[in-house]
Order: C-alpha cells, then sequence, then structure tokens
C-alpha cells in the first residue's frame, strides 16, 4: 500500500490518493486535463502494464481506482515502478500522452 502512494504522490503531488485505510485498493485522483479516467486505464495497462479500474465504474470519474490485495512485495515494488513511471508520463505530456 505504501509504495503505491508514494508512486502516486511523488509523481502528482499530495492529495491525490483517497482509501487505503482498511480496504484492499486506492483512489487516485487523475491530473487536471487527464479526466477520462477509461482511456487513461485502457492507456496505462496497454503502455505500462498497469492495471487499474476506472474510476467512473465505481461512481467517481476522473480517479482510477488501484488494487493491491494479495499482492507479493516484489511485485507491489515492481508494479508501483510502472505506476509511477505511467503516472510522470501523464503529468508531463497530459492529453497528448494517451493517443
Amino acid at each position: 500500500r505504501q509504495k503505491l502512494i508514494q508512486a502516486v504522490e511523488s509523481t502528482l503531488g499530495q492529495g491525490r490518493v483517497a482509501g487505503g485505510s482498511g480496504a484492499i485498493y486506492l483512489l487516485v485522483k487523475l491530473p487536471d486535463g487527464c479526466e477520462n479516467d477509461v482511456r487513461v486505464v485502457e492507456w496505462l495497462s496497454e503502455k505500462h502494464r498497469v492495471c487499474a479500474i476506472p474510476g467512473s465504474a465505481c461512481g467517481a470519474p476522473g480517479v482510477i481506482r488501484l488494487c493491491y490485495a494479495n499482492l507479493a512485495p516484489e511485485k507491489c515494488t515492481e508494479a508501483a515502478e510502472r505506476l509511477k513511471a505511467g503516472l510522470a508520463e501523464l503529468q508531463a505530456r497530459g492529453q497528448a500522452a494517451l493517443t
């Protein structure tokens, strides 16, 4: 859990993560201009091999849902690194990254 939070906050800044306390998932608020959570999830999966759920599928558009249940520590580290790379690209390039 903490590795995923650090990956998000080091890339997007503080205040972008909700959940995780007593849950098996985090909600991550996407950068401004990248609110199409369905497209972001497709792009993260295709380009960065990160599996997430669009927040709009859970009644929370503009966020992505990341599950960390049953994830071995070494796999969590690897996933956090891929997530960080994807979010950094999204933060730097904005909507253009998704094309």
